[in-house]
């Protein structure tokens, strides 16, 4: 079940296990640089094997809309895997909420490509998904995450303390959200 939604620049594409050998491939291209930013890894996170049965949990969760992981690629290399934006915790009822996560390879980074990404995740989180509010958790000695989120139009909620195991840490997070303004 591959859909893609498209920027000016990219597709940000759901992608099923048949992709697995390009999400390892930028899986292996940027681990070393989101060392720091992200959770420690089993030492088989990259195998073949796991990556394929992430991508088939994402597709079956995307089809219970509980949540959408989309790589990114650029047009000019469509096959190529720079990055990652993805809604996760997909909650209805009251909340109508999800949670955003991101990722460049170190080679995408510093060209717009993930203000423009976001953009459009939230869009899709809102218009088809029919969200009233994203949310961005971003240690704050992460400068270029948090400028990130501030260009796609998020706003600053407050601190969370010691919120997620980050290599092997846990560390602070700031709260950014986007609420959908035409849902009422």
């Amino acid at each position: 079940m591959d859909r893609t939604w498209e920027t000016h620049r990219l597709h940000l594409r759901l992608l099923g296990p048949d992709h697995a050998a390009a999400v390892r491939d930028y899986g292996l291209r940027s681990s070393a640089s989101h060392a720091v930013w992200d959770p420690t890894h089993p030492a088989d996170f990259w195998d073949m094997p796991q990556v394929a049965e992430r991508l088939r949990q994402q597709v079956a969760e995307a089809q219970r809309e509980s949540s959408l992981c989309l790589f990114l690629a650029s047009k000019e290399e469509p096959e190529r895997v720079i990055g990652v934006a993805n809604l996760r915790n997909i909650v209805r009822g009251a909340l109508l909420g999800g949670q955003l996560g991101y990722a460049l390879a170190p080679e995408a980074m510093g060209h717009g490509y993930m203000t423009e990404a976001i953009k459009r995740v939230v869009s899709v989180a809102f218009d088809e998904l029919y969200l009233h509010r994203v949310e961005a958790n971003v240690m704050p000695r992460n400068v270029r995450s948090i400028a990130v989120v501030e260009r796609a139009g998020f706003s600053a909620e407050g601190i969370s303390p010691r919120y997620l195991r980050i290599a092997g840490t846990w560390e602070d997070h700031v709260r950014y959200a986007i609420i959908n303004e035409a849902m009422q």
